[in-house]
């Protein structure tokens, strides 16, 4: 490996980093309960009761972050997003100390934290509780780590970034495609030379040791993350053209755009980040191959942060202390789209406006949903409406219900969101447990139950049922905003028997699901 550079080691200017560490946590503190718990969110924090080394679609750290959540927070929307909210503010300040290592001072560290704190990307990501914040963090993790290996070239920062990957193999697979363009970025530049040595095989070993209950755990059940990569491919990646993938990079940060680019461009020509151009050619990287594989616009971003560290030191060098100048121009010229990606509009102003915005400024590709087409709202906006609605609506049909009745039914939900949501209030509204045979369901839901009689939760209408003479249409969600109907179905008069055909179905929809 190259002789670590022989830069100055320049100070922490602690004052600007805590003060938009700070302002990071208040800006989501006060806003983040302006609209309910996303769909996915009710996954994930129902993972966080059924606690496991691996689930359908993702890793197992977002069920442990959801599980402390709930032991400090309890069932509330702003515990849910308080780890999202923290990991932003505490990326601020490892931006800035990624900022130091490469040489920058107190002007680049204030513009690359002010670029991360206003961009609508990164506002989206730490406000909803999601893997994608604490994956993005990894990734900032092993880019920070990347720069100390070759600022101060102590062997124990491999270690660390050993443990970075294998923490983010936990926390969202994608983190591979971020490693692969890494290791490409190495391989182009000339710190090659490092694979001589057997740190990397150890950095390599510590992942793979840390990984190794997920693994084993996919191999124990075929590999689930493979089919559920397939069925994204089939359902929703399909619809990613390479315009569709890159014009939304330069949107995700919106005004931020000229701290990454310039970030991009000087860790590719300046000799002053030379030892670090490793970085610029692991972004093209990282680009080429998620178009390579129709990844979604939203897999990037993760990276845009090692960009904005060294994006701050490049207007450093040019401008000096007027690089400052860039701080009000970016957050004025952000503030438009900000709306998109924080909740700081009512629903109803946030409807209104981003019509006004589609129609007289053609703003549509915050609009344009996983299917392809142009809706009305943000398809995150839509997915945070309306779910409340369902179990209060059940509970007031459950507890009419006599004593005997009730001691029969058992609750069905179409897909996770509804599922989730129900037993997310189950304690509140008290009812019994809600079962689903959609995604990480099928993994918790009993082959066993005595029932006669159940009330389905479902997005599809309903005439009749395979299973039940009688089925009537209780009610559904009401909320104009929401992306799904609700609607909710009272079933009873068992054609079958019913316990009986629950049990094949459970066993054929485990069967297909490989579990």
């Amino acid at each position: 490996m190259s002789e670590a550079p022989t830069i100055r080691t320049n100070k922490i200017h602690w004052p600007i980093l805590a003060g938009l560490s700070i302002a990071k946590l208040l800006i989501h503190f006060s806003t983040n309960t302006n609209y309910g718990l996303h769909r996915d969110e009710y996954l994930y924090l129902t993972q966080a009761e059924h606690l496991s080394w691996g689930y359908m679609e993702v890793p197992p750290m977002i069920a442990v972050i959801g599980k402390l959540s709930r032991l400090l927070f309890g069932e509330t929307v702003f515990g849910a997003r308080f780890f999202p909210a923290l990991i932003g503010a505490v990326s601020i300040l490892l931006i800035g100390f990624m900022v130091r290592d490469m040489g920058g001072k107190k002007w680049a560290q204030l513009l690359a934290g002010t670029a991360f704190l206003f961009s609508p990307a990164y506002l989206g990501s730490n406000t909803l509780f999601q893997p994608v914040s604490f994956n993005q963090f990894c990734w900032l993790l092993a880019a920070f780590f990347t720069v100390r290996i070759i600022r101060y070239g102590d062997p124990k920062y491999w270690y660390f970034l050993g443990i970075a990957a294998g923490v983010g193999f936990l926390t969202k697979y994608s983190i591979a495609f971020f490693f692969l363009a890494l290791i490409i970025g190495f391989l182009i530049s000339p710190h090659r030379q490092v694979f001589r040595t057997r740190y990397p095989w150890i950095s390599l070993g510590v992942a793979l040791l840390i990984a190794l209950p997920n693994l084993y755990w996919q191999y124990d059940l075929d590999f689930p993350v493979v089919r559920h990569m397939q069925e994204l491919s089939s359902t929703q990646l399909k619809n990613v053209s390479p315009l569709n993938f890159l014009v939304p990079q330069l949107l995700f940060h919106a005004a931020g755009s000229l701290v990454w680019i310039a970030g991009l461009a000087f860790l590719l020509r300046s000799e002053a980040l030379r030892p670090y151009r490793l970085l610029g050619w692991t972004f093209i990287a990282l680009i080429t191959i998620l178009l390579l594989l129709s990844g979604k616009d939203y897999y990037s971003i993760g990276a845009y942060s090692m960009l904005f560290a060294a994006g701050g030191i490049a207007w450093e060098r040019w401008l000096g202390w007027r690089s400052a100048l860039l701080i009000p121009i970016i957050i004025l010229l952000n503030m438009p789209v900000i709306p998109y990606a924080l909740p700081v509009l009512s629903i109803e102003k946030m409807k209104s406006y981003v019509t006004h915005m589609k129609d007289q400024y053609g703003l549509e590709a915050p609009l344009r949903w996983e299917d392809g087409s142009i809706r009305e709202l943000p398809q995150d906006y839509a997915d945070m409406h309306g779910w409340e609605e369902i179990p209060e609506k059940v509970a007031r049909f459950y507890h009419s219900l006599p004593p005997e009745e009730q001691a029969g039914l058992m609750i069905v939900a179409g897909h996770y969101g509804q599922a989730g949501v129900m037993n997310f209030y189950r304690q509140k509204y008290d009812l019994p447990e809600t079962y689903s045979l959609n995604s990480s369901f099928i993994m918790w839901a009993p082959e066993r139950v005595e029932f006669d009689r159940i009330i389905q939760i479902d997005d599809v209408p309903q005439s009749a049922s395979p299973y039940f003479e009688s089925i009537q249409l209780i009610d559904s969600i009401e909320s104009p905003y929401a992306r799904d109907p609700g609607l909710i179905y009272y079933e009873t008069r068992p054609k079958i028997d019913v316990s009986a055909g629950w049990k094949t179905l459970v066993e054929n929809r485990r069967e297909e699901a490989g579990y």
